[in-house]
Parts: structure tokens; sequence; C-alpha cells
């Protein structure tokens, strides 16, 4: 079989009588190039923020699948006044950044400290020129275990987690409207004995608002406006 290159001259010599025209130097070099595969360079996963703690999250050697801005609220239960308030769960709604993650995590890591300060969206989220759409939800199950519903996505993700490892918000993180602080970083992992039905690790980071009063006024609920992002590995 002739090369590609034979072939290459060979179409120029046929084009030279056909016109009766010599051709340039450029579409001989060009007939006589050999076609290589291109590949096109792939962007690295955007890196997990840091506190600036003495302690950090561990990170991960798993592939990120996406980013979320959470919106909602942390749930603290109280068995009388003077009592410390206990956790009980957190819901929100989930909103789809991962592209913003990609391209600009500077401008993502500025968005938990302007949301907390408005009503959670009803549709999609738009805040500082960029559109979020929801990707779906945070709540705790019925034993209390962190459950994620990606529920856009097809087939539906669903993580079931436990927390591995909290670290404190840095200094400066939005208190949030309630004034109370910022919720610590966490690291989530797939939690043993539920199915595998979606990302095994997620960390919540870049927190704003969601810490509980310091005491219980009353035997009834806290309910504290937060928001933070949310890094879903698989």
């Amino acid at each position: 079989m002739p090369s590609l290159r034979a072939l290459g001259l060979g179409l120029v010599l046929l084009l030279q009588v056909a016109t009766g025209k010599p051709l340039s130097n450029r579409a001989v070099a060009a007939a006589d190039c050999k076609p290589t595969g291109v590949t096109k360079p792939t962007a690295p996963d955007p890196t997990l923020p840091l506190t600036g703690g003495a302690t950090e999250l561990p990170s991960t050697n798993l592939t990120l699948q996406f980013v979320a801005i959470g919106r909602g609220i942390q749930n603290y239960t109280c068995s009388g006044a003077g009592a410390v308030p206990v956790q009980q769960g957190a819901i929100a709604t989930l909103y789809d950044a991962t592209t913003l993650a990609r391209t600009n995590t500077a401008l993502l890591h500025t968005i938990p400290a302007i949301v907390v300060y408005k009503p959670k969206p009803s549709g999609y989220m738009a805040v500082l020129g960029q559109h979020f759409n929801i990707l779906g939800n945070h709540y705790f199950d019925s034993a209390s275990t962190p459950t994620f519903n990606l529920t856009t996505v097809t087939p539906l993700q669903t993580a079931f987690v436990a927390k591995t490892l909290g670290v404190s918000a840095p200094a400066g993180s939005s208190v949030g409207p309630d004034g109370t602080g910022a919720v610590a970083w966490l690291d989530l992992n797939h939690k043993t004995g539920y199915p595998s039905m979606g990302p095994s690790q997620v960390y919540r980071v870049v927190t704003a608002g969601g810490m509980n009063y310091p005491n219980c006024t009353s035997n009834s609920l806290q309910t504290i406006q937060y928001a933070a992002e949310y890094w879903f590995y698989s």
C-alpha cells in the first residue's frame, strides 16, 4: 500500500498537470506532512480550599464530580432553657456550581457569604451575574444520616455519608444573618451499611452562618440560616 506521503505528493503532481501551473513550496510541504494524533489537554480538577488553620481537611485521590452551593437551615434541639443546643440536622437546596468551580474558584468562594443573607430561591439561583440550576437537595434521614439527593443527575445519584473529620471555619467567615458564626468545614465519607448510589466522599467548605446559639432559651427548635459549598467526589 502506498504511503500517505506518496499519495500526498501524487495529488500535488496531478493538480499541477491539470492546471498547468507550478505549485508553491507551501503546497508541496502541506502534502508532505504526516498527520499526527492531537490530544486535547484536560483542565485539572480545581483545588479544594484550605482554612489556613493548624488542621486542614485531608485531600482525596478521587475524581471531582460536582460542586454545589447549599442554601438552607441548620436545626438544633433544645431540652429546655439554659440547655446546650444539640445538632439535629440540616435541610438545604443544592445549586450546581460545577462550571464556576472549574473556571473561577475565587468568585465561587464569595457566594456563600452573599446568599446566606438572601431568601432561598424557589427555582434557580442568580447571583453576581451567575446562574445556578438546582442540582438536588440535602437532608438528614430518619437515622440522622446526612443524605444528598442529586435529583437532576441521570441516573439519580444519592450519597449517604458520615462525618470523618471537622475543622473550624476560618476566622472572618460570615457569621450569617443570625449572627451565630459559621459552621465547621467537614469531610464526609460513604456510610457503611448504606447502598453506594452516588459520590462516595463529600466536603462541606466555605461555610457561612449555621452555628447554634450558645444556650437554649426554651425547649423550642433552633433554626439557623446557612450556606456552604459542597464538593462531591467519586
